[in-house]
């Protein structure tokens, strides 16, 4: 039986209960089922109201980079609260904002060199999206109405990003009537990565999935502002591990017709897939680069949109030209946010983070071989820090029915065993804080394994 929660907490679910739209979330579950109170983090666990300390296996929504309440983190916010808490950014700047660039741009590829803030992942992809389309106008292209992105894709959830996102998925399908024109084209995924992966016969199907990507850009090219990708990992797709070779292709394609290339690495960036950028994997430098989660390592809200210096130009004339990219958010560059960034990016510095993320890796690699032993357990595969698999009924090998709820309901047993784990229909899925303990992870395999039993 669960540790009763204490007394305060249960006019607070209440209360929770009576007020709070919780996202991701059909509320009525949480009648029955309420949210779980968290009162602390530190290093890669949650402590939860009711004593449990839990391993956070997902980063809280992949942004945890080097743990809960790094003390280098929660310094560099308490030393910037008692200077500067907030400033417009238009027509101001600020140190924190300007060191951040600074750190930050010596990490990306050299073609990058103009710098957007925004708040979130979707809002830099909406920034990305608003600039690909204005600058082909600009450049004198207005018949480049359309965008282009991978099926399976996930971009947020702002209208714009939606737009790019995978439309036959319960994220977006709804809202279809509201969406940008976009085309989509399907790239398979990577039997390199799986643990039992077969290989035979890949090279015949890369080609393939190469002549398709020619073949869709003979098609669209012309139309196309843009194309956006997850480099790599498509996360929200299910962890969709996908060839380096064909973001080459990609790059080659959008090259031969004038659309810009946007990375979308909010997910993947800052070392999730063994690099700092997953798009280092493939030697490709993109046109427009998304980053947030993990840039100010999980701590504040923060995201940024890098563009090319030849992008930027389109945009620079006299204020009667109506050339400027007219966009902005009340929390733009926000100072402490800023700080925080800085400080998770000194620790890329000052610290083996990229070390501890191979041997984060390896570990998981030995985890899901220990899930792999699972009847109920298909297509294990590692890219980086980043594990998945597909979880079926071992009684007829197929997914289990969307109404079991099966992945709420291991979520909720996992809970009860000290690891948060939160599947995605049928894709389970580990991705902790670069800073764990690697025997950690292998202890969550073991709870997984349990479990699943």
């Amino acid at each position: 039986m669960p540790t009763p929660l204490p007394p305060d907490w249960t006019d607070r679910l209440a209360l929770d209960r009576a007020h709070v739209w919780h996202p991701f979330t059909q509320m009525k579950v949480h009648e029955a089922d309420p949210p779980v109170p968290v009162v602390g983090g530190e290093g890669c666990d949650l402590l939860l109201a009711d004593g449990t300390r839990v391993l956070d296996g997902i980063s809280s929504w992949w942004t945890c980079l080097h743990g809960h309440c790094h003390p280098r983190l929660m310094g560099a916010l308490e030393r910037q609260s008692g200077q500067l808490d907030h400033v417009m950014f238009a027509g101001f700047t600020h140190e924190p904002a300007v060191e951040l660039v600074i750190r930050l741009r010596r990490r990306l590829p050299a073609n990058l060199t103009r710098a957007f803030f925004s708040d979130n992942g979707s809002t830099a992809v909406e920034v990305a999206l608003k600039m690909a389309f204005q600058a082909q106008l600009q450049r004198g292209e207005p018949g480049r109405t359309r965008f282009g992105a991978l099926r399976h894709g996930y971009h947020g959830d702002t209208l714009g990003a939606v737009g790019v996102g995978e439309l036959e998925n319960y994220l977006t399908g709804l809202f279809r009537p509201l969406l940008l024109a976009c085309e989509r084209v399907e790239v398979p995924e990577d039997p390199r990565r799986e643990l039992e992966g077969d290989a035979t016969g890949w090279p015949e199907r890369l080609e393939a999935a190469r002549a398709a990507l020619r073949a869709f850009f003979a098609e669209h090219g012309e139309r196309l502002a843009a194309f956006i990708a997850e480099p790599l990992l498509q996360a929200a797709g299910g962890m969709r591990m996908w060839p380096p070779e064909l973001l080459q292709e990609l790059r080659t394609q959008c090259d031969a017709h004038g659309v810009y290339l946007i990375a979308d690495e909010v997910m993947t960036g800052f070392g999730r897939t063994g690099t700092f950028l997953a798009c280092e994997q493939a030697g490709v430098a993109p046109d427009l680069l998304c980053l947030s989660k993990g840039l100010t390592g999980g701590t504040l809200p923060l995201s940024m949109t890098w563009a090319t210096e030849a992008l930027y130009g389109l945009f620079w004339g006299e204020p009667e030209s109506g050339r400027a990219f007219l966009h902005g958010h009340s929390y733009t560059a926000n100072p402490l946010a800023c700080a925080v960034a800085c400080a998770s990016l000194a620790l890329f510095d000052d610290e083996p983070v990229l070390a501890q993320a191979a041997e984060l890796s390896a570990a998981m690699a030995d985890t899901f071989r220990i899930l792999a032993a699972h009847p109920a357990v298909r297509q294990p595969r590692v890219l980086g820090t980043v594990g998945a698999c597909r979880l079926v009924d071992p009684a007829t090998g197929q997914a289990h029915p969307a109404e079991e709820r099966f992945g709420w309901t291991l979520h909720r047993r996992a809970l009860a065993h000290g690891l948060l784990v939160r599947p995605m229909g049928d894709c389970l899925y580990l991705l902790p804080p670069l800073s764990t303990p690697p025997d950690r992870l292998r202890e969550a395999g073991e709870t997984l394994l349990a479990l699943l039993d």
